[in-house]
């Protein structure tokens, strides 16, 4: 009861200085206005010398008129606003407890998290271990890459080892078949051998006198054949088969001087290579072609065909 009164009586105390600041405020203003009417000069009597000039106005009615209506149109001056006076002060209520209606509050946005701060060694460290895994992929790239080129490599030198090795077995299978064909031809020249010298060496018959009607000069026919098969089987007893195709022919002409020296040797139709045609040729200068016994159906110039198998070739 006591605090409500002296809340009262400090809120009368209150109130009372601006009622009392108003009231001094329009007492001052009416007191300067009565001194502003108080304080006009008194105005000046002129003194003109001359007689004085009476003057008489005349108005006529239509002037009268014209002011009158005038003075009607003309607008009326307004009215002084009445000086407003302090309102006696009115006893000021007794305060009343006023329940404030609650406000709602408006829900709190959440807060937002703060980022932690930016430690830059950690950063720098970060970056450093993202470097360092860079490299070691770039590095394992590179020796995967480097491991596939070996195996490619590798690989190559196999391929190529065994095209090698493929290469020495066919010359090995090549030289394996030569030797085996001039062990053949060995055993047939040595057969042939052993059969001429079983056979009775036939004797040279003379020359017949020339028979004036037809024949061949007196030249024995029989001879002439014995003549050409020595010549044959000489040939290819020289002849290195090894050197030569299979199957392709090579026709030659050879000249020989009497006892069966070979002189020149030319290639009508072959179709060895160069290392085959050397062959043909080394068989024909070799040794001498038969002489002795064939005298009278010797003949400078002999064509001969070399080719191997003899049975496979065009007769």
């Amino acid at each position: 009861m006591h605090a409500e009164a002296i809340r009262q009586h400090e809120g009368n105390d209150e109130l009372l200085m601006p009622v009392l600041m108003a009231l001094a405020l329009h007492v001052a203003i009416v007191v300067l206005l009565l001194l502003a009417g108080w304080w006009q000069p008194i105005p000046k009597v002129v003194s003109v010398a001359g007689p004085v000039v009476e003057a008489a106005l005349v108005v006529s009615p239509s002037d009268v008129r014209v002011a009158e209506q005038a003075a009607q149109e003309a607008p009326k001056p307004a009215e002084r606003a009445p000086v407003e006076t302090a309102p006696p002060p009115q006893p000021l209520p007794a305060p009343q407890p006023q329940t404030a209606p609650e406000q709602v509050q408006p829900k709190p946005q959440e807060a937002q998290p703060e980022p932690a701060p930016v430690d830059q060694e950690a950063v720098a460290r970060l970056a450093l271990e993202q470097q360092q895994a860079e490299e070691r992929e770039e590095q394992e790239a590179k020796r995967r890459q480097e491991q596939i080129d070996l195996t490619e490599r590798e690989k190559q030198a196999e391929a190529e080892r065994k095209q090698r090795l493929r290469a020495q077995l066919e010359e090995i299978r090549k030289e394996r078949e030569a030797a085996e064909r001039r062990t053949k031809m060995e055993e047939q020249r040595l057969q042939q051998l052993a059969d001429a010298q079983a056979k009775p060496t036939p004797q040279p018959q003379p020359a017949r006198e020339p028979v004036q009607a037809g024949g061949n000069n007196g030249t024995d026919t029989d001879l002439a054949a014995r003549y050409a098969l020595a010549l044959h089987q000489t040939a290819q007893l020289n002849w290195n088969r090894a050197l030569a195709p299979e199957q392709v022919a090579c026709k030659v002409r050879f000249t020989q001087i009497p006892g069966g020296d070979v002189i020149d040797v030319q290639f009508l139709s072959c179709g060895f290579d160069a290392q085959g045609r050397e062959s043909v040729e080394r068989a024909l200068r070799r040794s001498p072609m038969p002489y002795a016994g064939f005298e009278p159906v010797f003949q400078r110039q002999i064509d001969l065909t070399f080719c191997y198998p003899e049975e496979a070739c065009p007769r």
